[in-house]
């Protein structure tokens, strides 16, 4: 991320947003987990995500770079054929990967962005209505991994959200988060070549880390009701 327009974020991938417990899948569970696949599947808003992301067809050259670990409801469907899920877990798991990937791929706000929003939603109400007996705990808004992390440190979720919500930012305010991290952390800037620089992010202070993000959600919401141009999957 520069001043110039060349902007430099590591690509880090998240860990999932929820704790899962170990279940295993029976026939029972089988069923019931084919059945909250079966009901995204069948959602017209789930287009998008029933197949594998034409990575190549659609030329997105840096997917695979930001997305460590495609997934997609046809392959869980797949999978739950061949029977790979040995705990009901790793196919939620599996369900919630093809919203993160989304989210973390493609600007806040966005079309497909908000689709994998709603359809998340949608698997949490699911999986509670199939799964009652499965204890998931949702990771506050901001991101922690678990209730003993030294508050002080920035969790892996948090850099993962924002790296996420950085690509909906214009030039000018790309510059004044530049601008916050060389006055209040300059370890946390380190210039990779001429007009390209790296933003260090476990550098990071923490109350440096909330005043960006805080900058960025304000900057964000400007634009939330704005009409939104679609953007590639």
């Amino acid at each position: 991320m520069s001043n110039t327009g060349n902007r430099y974020f590591p690509p880090f991938y998240p860990s999932h947003s929820y704790l899962p417990s170990q279940t295993i899948v029976g026939k029972e569970e089988a069923k019931k987990l084919n059945t909250i696949v079966q009901s995204l599947l069948d959602n017209n808003d789930s287009f998008e995500f029933r197949q594998p992301v034409d990575v190549e067809g659609l030329g997105l050259n840096d997917y695979l770079e930001i997305v460590k670990t495609p997934m997609d409801l046809g392959t869980v469907k797949k999978n739950l054929k061949a029977n790979k899920y040995k705990y009901i877990e790793d196919c939620l798991v599996d369900i919630f990967m093809v919203w993160d990937n989304c989210k973390i791929y493609n600007a806040q706000g966005s079309w497909i962005w908000k689709l994998a929003d709603k359809l998340e939603k949608l698997t949490k109400k699911l999986a509670k209505t199939h799964c009652p007996n499965i204890t998931m705990k949702k990771l506050k808004e901001g991101g922690r991994d678990s209730g003993d992390e030294d508050e002080e440190n920035i969790t892996y979720q948090e850099k993962i959200k924002l790296t996420q919500k950085v690509k909906g930012l214009t030039q000018e305010q790309l510059g004044n988060i530049v601008k916050i991290i060389q006055e209040e952390c300059p370890s946390a800037w380190k210039e990779v070549e001429k007009d390209k620089y790296q933003i260090l992010v476990d550098n990071l202070k923490k109350e440096t880390f909330i005043k960006i993000e805080e900058y960025i959600d304000s900057c964000l919401q400007e634009v939330t009701d704005q009409p939104i141009k679609k953007l590639k999957t």
